[in-house]
């Protein structure tokens, strides 16, 4: 039986999510992913569910009709569908290895990805004494070429992958992603604060696109006052922070 844990809302309420009693936390970079990726037709696959956040946020914003995952751990799948099933959502929810393609089916089958890989490698940092909170942060099961080798699979051409992930492994992530075929076509920096350095870059990127890239500009997340700013507060909260 599921352990539903503890309960975590989104969008001022209106998207209501279990997360492991003792785990990894839900945080708002998944909001970040979801708030990124370009709407668009067809279904949206995960490559590491986890609890399902970023796929259920993207389904709340009407980014995509129905969505599809994968996820290793048994116990944040199964959060995965008690979380779609009780918010009514069209999440479809595979347990399994993405670094197998059996578990990925056919190649070439969606038109967009979207994955918040571990931003630390396995031997980078401290680790966790909880197992899937430690899996959260650092690469255990699967590596960034891992995530990057099954979107190529399960992408098909002209098809896209968008990914949050650490903007201290920006260059490697570019690399990785155009050995594979993936050119990077939108870019933003996600900065604390407008004094500090980036922490997440947001990516979309094409498979077999051409080379021409879009920077936007920089998302602060607080302002010197240490609040959300208006940009980050309707992202979360769909308002502005001093409305």
């Amino acid at each position: 039986m599921t352990d539903a844990g503890e309960t975590y809302t989104l969008f001022h309420g209106g998207l209501e999510l279990r997360q492991p009693g003792a785990g990894p936390r839900t945080s708002v970079d998944a909001v970040l992913l979801a708030d990124f990726l370009a709407p668009g037709d067809g279904p949206i696959a995960e490559l590491g569910l986890g609890n399902g956040a970023a796929s259920l946020a993207a389904l709340y914003l009407g980014k995509s009709t129905a969505a599809w995952g994968i996820e290793i751990q048994r116990e944040l799948a199964r959060l995965a569908e008690l979380n779609a099933r009780t918010g009514g959502f069209p999440l479809a929810v595979h347990t399994g290895d993405l670094r197998r393609r059996e578990f990925l089916g056919e190649p070439g089958r969606f038109t967009r990805v979207i994955a918040n890989p571990p931003y630390r490698a396995r031997s980078d940092g401290r680790r966790s004494p909880d197992e899937t909170r430690d899996a959260a942060r650092r690469e255990v099961y699967a590596g960034l070429g891992d995530f990057l080798d099954a979107a190529h699979w399960i992408l098909a051409d002209g098809g896209s992958i968008t990914l949050v992930h650490s903007a201290r492994r920006l260059a490697e992530l570019v690399a990785e992603l155009r050995s594979r075929r993936l050119e990077p076509k939108r870019l933003r920096l996600v900065h604390p604060r407008p004094d500090r350095p980036a922490r997440l870059v947001l990516l979309e990127a094409t498979k077999g696109g051409g080379v021409e890239l879009e920077v936007l500009p920089p998302l602060f997340t607080h302002g010197a006052d240490g609040a959300y700013t208006d940009e980050m507060a309707e992202i979360l909260y769909g308002r502005p922070a001093r409305a």
